[in-house]
């Protein structure tokens, strides 16, 4: 049998280091090199000279979908578990729509 390697003069070294960047953890995605913080570094201690970093997250559209549709999800549940609060139903029913609307027009841009 003819290995698909004979067959397009790949060397196999090629394969090994594609795998190298993956991890099934991230569900098979290659790994990137965007932070999601930084730092800011605060004034250095007068006595020791040490210096702290304040880390900072920075904003992202799909983890703020990500965090309200978790939140949508409680929500509703929430709902569910008292049926006769009204105010909690209504409020469930806006966060819906709200998140809904918040998607669609992360979704689009």
């Amino acid at each position: 049998m003819v290995s698909l390697v004979d067959i397009y003069n790949i060397k196999e070294s090629s394969f090994s280091e594609l795998k190298k960047d993956r991890n099934p953890a991230r569900g098979n995605k290659g790994k990137t090199n965007t932070k999601d913080f930084y730092l800011v570094d605060e004034p250095a201690d007068p006595e020791t000279g040490k210096i702290k970093s304040k880390v900072v997250y920075k904003r992202s559209m799909s983890k703020m979908v990500a965090d309200l549709e978790a939140e949508t999800i409680d929500m509703k549940k929430l709902s569910e578990d008292n049926p006769d609060d009204i105010v909690l139903y209504n409020l469930s029913e806006e966060l819906i729509k709200l998140f809904e609307k918040f998607s669609k027009h992360v979704n689009n841009k």
